[in-house]
């Protein structure tokens, strides 16, 4: 919990293979139990990409931004494809390496750093979002 709601964070390990944004099957089961949880409820759902600060450089994703922001879409994308969640109430960001909960220094930290976070916003928040 922050001041802004409730934050699940995914990390990239369980959800997502290192460069990719394919959902794996693992981490869909994971996704389903939190989707779940939040249909029934009217909050506004912002999900958030976050990377490491390790350059990316490949076809596919030209840099950590694109690979931050296309997580997050993809995980949108499921959850109104599979749980008809409102799109109305979802958004979706990349952050790419800038806003790190641990340091890049390490291998450790480097992991926690990637990252979807679902935040399941305070209604103050949800009505900052963009119109």
């Amino acid at each position: 919990m922050d001041e802004r709601g409730l934050i699940i964070s995914l990390g990239e390990g369980g959800f997502f293979d290192s460069g990719s944004d394919v959902l794996k099957p693992e981490g869909r089961v994971l996704l389903d139990a939190i989707a779940s949880a939040l249909v029934p409820t009217d909050n506004h759902i912002r999900v958030e990409g976050h990377t490491d600060n390790v350059p990316i450089r490949n076809t596919r994703f030209p840099s950590n931004w694109e690979l931050s922001t296309t997580r997050a879409t993809t995980v949108v994308a499921y959850l109104i494809g599979r749980f008809k969640i409102e799109p109305e109430r979802l958004s979706a960001g990349g952050y790419s390496e800038y806003r790190p909960v641990e340091t890049n220094a390490t291998g450790e930290g480097r992991s926690r750093n990637r990252r979807v976070d679902i935040v399941v916003l305070h209604p103050r928040y949800a009505q900052e979002e963009p119109r």
